[in-house]
């Protein structure tokens, strides 16, 4: 050590304060945690979709169910179609769609509101003969519980995503229902998305 308090030195070295080795140390520790945190991140969540949006995937080989969190809502309004958090147009529900007689067709997207007075809306589609795939995705603090002939019930809510039957030539009839007791009104969104 050099007679001079607080810096370092071998021979033919040049004197290196304490303070500036300690600034080094601190700034390569910092970045070193920066980077081990981000190595593993495929997509930011700020990139990666819209918060309350949920998804379940089928085909006519195999099933899978996607998942997600969240309470998001979507847009709806009393006619014509509009813009929601998709970016698919949507068009609104028509009352009365409070029993499978009077399912309003999902084709391919629908929004609507549930309240105190109206607790539950029904939806109804036919897969394309051509569609190879499909996908029910949605938003809203919603449970849906989808039903087809010729398949189990399939309930999804943004928490849990089930697996829906694909079966073609038949007709699907979605319920939308709220998770919890409604206190205000919930916005839902659902979109069929066949391929």
């Amino acid at each position: 050590m050099d007679a001079r308090a607080g810096a370092w030195r071998r021979e033919g070295a040049p004197i290196v304060p304490r303070s500036s080795l300690l600034y080094v140390a601190v700034s390569l520790t910092c970045t070193a945690v920066l980077v081990s945190a981000c190595a593993g991140a495929e997509s930011q969540d700020v990139l990666s979709g819209s918060p309350g949006a949920a998804s379940s995937s089928s085909s006519s080989s195999s099933s899978s169910g996607g998942n997600s969190s969240g309470n998001g809502g979507s847009s709806s309004g009393a006619s014509g179609t509009t813009s929601s958090s998709g970016g698919t147009e949507c068009e609104p529900e028509s009352e009365p769609n409070d029993s499978e007689n009077d399912a309003n067709e999902l084709a391919p997207v629908r929004c609507g509101t549930l309240s105190r007075r109206d607790k539950r809306d029904y939806l109804t589609f036919r897969l394309k003969p051509q569609t190879k795939t499909m996908e029910l995705n949605f938003t809203g603090r919603v449970r849906l519980r989808v039903d087809v002939d010729g398949g189990d019930t399939a309930e999804l809510t943004p928490d849990s995503a089930g697996v829906v039957p694909f079966i073609k030539d038949a007709d699907y009839f979605v319920e939308v229902t709220p998770l919890t007791d409604i206190s205000s009104d919930i916005k839902w969104r659902v979109e069929l998305v066949e391929n």
